[in-house]
This record gives structure tokens, C-alpha cells and sequence, in this order.
């Protein structure tokens, strides 16, 4: 960690207390700042401050080469900021850092705990106008990637859809980060193949503050296709993750890693702005995290004025969870295609999006195979005007730009431009997105760039990668004040 000598930030721990005080659904439970409504946000006015948390290996974890957490600034002037890394033996280690105005910062987590396997990092930016994010990757050329921003939320309440424990090339992990001085105190349910499972070792869970709690679903769920988790806080709150590492062992002989955020809210609409066209069999998995009885649907949000496709009807009782298989020869139906999770009855839901392709999956005619991997991303139940994505250099992996428009009745205007250097190739100026439709925009990886989305009504928006190394979905960070659930 490259670290300064500069002297506390004595607004930091009023930022923190503030933060405390809110649950991931905005209802105050005190005198403080609204927590953001998106999984993401940072502020752009220099005066109001961030809290971000990223949680995950380190490169003394088996299958993990390497994992770094990256500062990158927005703001004209040098950011003062301070970073606390926290591992799963209770250690936690605080530092002061500046970041160069428009330049980035690495931070590499293993080096301020050696010998953890785990690590979680608070960044506290009082400023704001720094997007945080975070990167791991496997062995070898092949190994996996995955990379993306970090989370700002915490949350009495969160739900982790999706996970696998088959043998014998899955492992999948559940972390847990207090990243506040008081304890907390937690209760864990997980579904798998059989059903609902709970035991002693996962009720009344103690997460000593600043600290990490670590679950190998894999030991405790042994040989389950489908792993579901909810984690239900008594006292404080949490920022919850898992991660997934598929390590080639397999009969398909997919390699990848998969570092995804729970959900911290169930919602009545989900959306998930693009299904990869590259992918094999694309699974929706559909959990309800209370105890009553629920009727969804799942609607497909496509540009062709012309076609219709049917909504697929999910019923799911108390605490049970379900697999919808998409139709692999939808998007030659539709085109690009995006989805939303409806509830019917009001009852609100959790869902997650599984993309995963085996080594020499055919490519379209006239193109190379598909790249393997694995990637999952939650849904969301909030749109933005205003979205940022920070684009690195990756000539040799593809791209896309998939943008939702959740309103009926309302045409989105989305005007792009870039924070620094120029608008990419593939993207226009200004596109128009028809109501409940979706767009999609290749976008070339030649140059790095930050891309700034602003819209005339709120959109989700979410950029899928793949190359050889692996998969990832990417949500991007959302400009705080911009946020809101989409209307009916």
C-alpha cells in the first residue's frame, strides 16, 4: 500500500456513525445522511463524503494469484483518505493515503495482514469524487478475472440467490464485514438441493466490529447444484459477499472466479439490463426470502416492436427458491434482450442472473470459439439518470453495453461522454431507448476511458466482459441523487 503521512481525517468517524444509522432501504433509524439507494454511488459535489467496502481473497488463498483494490479519482485536486483493511483473525490495519487528482492508487490487502487468506477494505473518501474498485484474478493466462466496483451499502438484510458446491471443481464461500466498531449479531439460513437447512453453528453469529467472518458453504452444503443464503442482522449491520472459484477440475473444464455482493434488499421489481448473447443455457434463479406464499413472473425487455414473448410464471412458497432455464434461442427471436423479476402479489423478491460457458462453446458462424467462464449479477430494484463506468484498456476482450429502460410509457434519452480522453468506438453521442426495451452497444477496449451515462429518466445500465481469462459482469457506479425504483 502506498500510504501517506498525512494527519487524521476527523470527519471520517461522524461519516461512519452516519452511515450506521440507515438500513440498505433508506429508512432512517436516526439523525444522519440517507444511505445510497443503488449498491453503488459516489458523490460528485466535493462536499459531501463515501463510505466504500470491498470484501475478498487474497493472494495467499489457493486458486487466487493475485487481488487488488484500486482508488481512482474524479476531482481536480489531491483526495486525502483513509483505508482500514480488516482479515478474518481479528486484525485491522489503518492508513492514510492521497490520491493524485485524475490518477488511481493500488492497494494490495494481503500486504497489511501477511498470511491471511481473507481480507475486507473500508475506504473512507470524505470528499467522495473516488470510485473504488476491486480485482482478482487466477493463475496463469486462463486462471480467471473478475473486477468491478465495490459497494457502499450496508444493510440489516441480505440475501445471496446463487452459489454452487458440486463437486468436484466448485468452492464458494460466504463473507461477512462489520465494518464498524460495535459487534453485530447475525442469523444464516441456506438452501440448497434438499431444501431449507439451518443449524446451531449459523444462528446468533457474533461479527466482532472491524472484522471478518468467514463460511465455506462448500464444507457446510456439501454437493448442492443451487446454494442459497439469506442473512438476517439482530444487532448492527453488514456488508455481505460471496465468491465463487470454479478451478477446471470438472468435466467441462471451466476455470473462473466469480466475487459477487448480496442483495441488500428484496424488491417487487428486479431488472437485469443484458443477458449475454455469448452465453450457454442463461439461468434466472428466483429466491423468497420471507414466509409467505409468492406468484412472479419473468418478462423479457427487447427492442422488436413486432414479436412477443410470453412471461415465464414462477410460484415459490415461504423460504424457497427456484431455477428459471432461459430459452438459448431467444436472442434470435428478439435480439439483445434484458429481464425483469415481477412480483404479483406485492410479496418482494431476491434473484440473481447465472452466465456461465464451457471451454469450446461454438461461436457464431465465421467466429472463434466462445471464452469460458462464469459470471452472476444481482438484480436491481433501482434505476439512475446518471451512471459512470471506468473502461480499461482490453483490446482483446469483447464488450457490452447493455442499457434497460424500465419506464411504460416513457421514450429514455442517454447522452454519453467520458470523464477523460474520448467517447469510445461503437458508442454515438445520444441514443433513444422505447419504454420496458432494452439497448445494446459494443464498445472497443483500444483505450481507457471513464464513461458518463446521463439519461432523461432513470435506466440500469451493466457492462458484460469476456475474453480468455474469464467473465465478469460489471454494475456501474451510479452519481449520488440520481437514484430511484423505477415506476409501474
Amino acid at each position: 500500500m502506498n500510504a501517506s503521512r498525512a494527519p487524521a481525517i476527523v470527519v471520517l468517524g461522524s461519516l461512519a456513525v452516519g452511515v450506521a444509522l440507515f438500513a440498505a432501504d433508506s429508512v432512517p433509524r436516526g439523525v444522519g445522511v440517507e444511505l445510497p439507494t443503488a449498491a453503488a454511488e459516489m458523490s460528485t459535489s466535493g462536499t459531501a463524503g463515501d463510505l466504500w467496502f470491498c470484501l475478498g481473497p487474497t493472494a495467499d488463498l489457493d486458486g487466487i494469484a493475485s487481488r487488488v483494490v484500486t482508488l481512482v479519482s474524479h476531482a481536480p485536486d489531491d483526495m486525502e483518505g483513509r483505508v482500514t483493511v480488516a482479515d478474518d483473525a481479528g486484525r485491522a490495519v489503518e492508513r492514510t493515503v492521497r490520491v493524485v487528482a485524475g490518477e488511481h492508487l493500488n492497494v494490495r490487502p494481503g500486504q497489511s495482514v501477511p498470511g491471511a487468506t481473507w481480507a475486507a477494505v473500508t475506504v473512507e473518501v470524505p470528499a467522495g469524487q473516488v470510485v473504488v474498485e476491486d480485482t482478482i484474478a487466477g493463475p496463469g493466462l486462463d486462471g480467471g478475472l473478475d473486477s468491478g466496483p465495490c459497494t457502499t451499502a450496508t444493510s440489516a438484510s441480505w440475501q445471496v440467490p446463487w452459489a454452487t458446491t458440486s463437486r468436484p471443481d466448485n468452492r464458494a464461500t460466504l463473507l461477512l464485514y462489520n465494518p464498524f466498531r460495535a459487534p453485530a449479531v447475525a442469523d444464516l439460513r441456506f438452501i440448497g438441493d434438499i431444501g431449507r437447512r439451518e443449524t446451531l453453528g449459523s444462528q446468533g453469529v457474533v461479527v466482532a466490529g472491524r472484522s471478518l467472518s468467514v463460511f465455506d458453504l462448500t464444507e457446510r452444503i456439501a454437493n448442492s447444484a443451487v446454494v442459497s443464503a439469506t442473512v438476517d442482522v439482530r444487532v448492527g449491520q453488514l456488508v455481505v459477499a460471496r465468491l465463487q472459484v470454479v478451478d477446471g477440475t470438472g468435466p467441462t473444464g471451466l476455470w473462473d472466479l466469480d466475487l459477487a455482493y448480496g442483495s441488500p434488499r428484496a424488491a417487487r421489481r428486479l431488472f437485469f439490463p443484458g443477458v449475454p448473447g455469448s452465453s450457454g443455457v442463461p439461468e434466472v434463479v428466483i429466491l423468497n426470502p420471507e414466509d409467505e406464499y409468492v406468484e412472479a413472473e419473468v418478462v423479457v425487455l427487447h427492442s422488436d416492436s413486432e414479436a412477443f414473448v410470453e412471461p415465464l410464471r414462477v410460484v415459490l412458497r415461504g423460504r424457497q427458491r427456484q431455477v428459471v432455464v432461459l430459452d438459448p434461442d431467444l436472442l434470435d427471436q428478439v435480439g439483445s434482450y434484458g429481464l425483469e423479476v415481477r412480483s404479483l402479489d406485492g410479496q418482494p423478491l431476491v434473484a440473481s442472473l447465472v452466465d456461465r460457458t464451457a471451454p469450446g462453446t461454438p461461436g457464431a458462424e465465421g467466429e472463434k470459439p466462445q471464452a469460458s467462464g462464469l459470471t452472476t449479477r444481482p438484480g436491481t430494484d433501482v434505476g439512475a439518470t446518471e451512471w459512470r463506468f471506468r473502461l480499461a484498456a482490453d483490446p482483446m476482450a469483447r464488450r457490452v453495453l447493455d442499457i434497460a429502460n424500465p419506464a411504460t410509457a416513457t421514450i429514455a434519452i442517454v447522452h454519453f461522454t467520458v470523464v477523460d480522453g474520448r467517447l469510445p468506438a461503437g458508442l454515438p453521442e445520444i441514443a433513444e431507448i422505447q419504454p420496458a426495451s432494452q439497448a445494446r452497444f459494443a464498445v472497443s477496449g483500444e483505450a481507457s476511458a471513464t464513461l458518463h451515462l446521463e439519461a432523461s429518466v432513470p435506466v440500469v445500465v451493466g457492462l458484460h466482459r469476456s475474453g480468455d481469462d474469464g467473465r465478469s459482469w460489471v454494475d456501474g457506479v451510479v452519481i449520488a441523487g440520481t437514484a430511484v425504483r423505477p415506476s409501474s
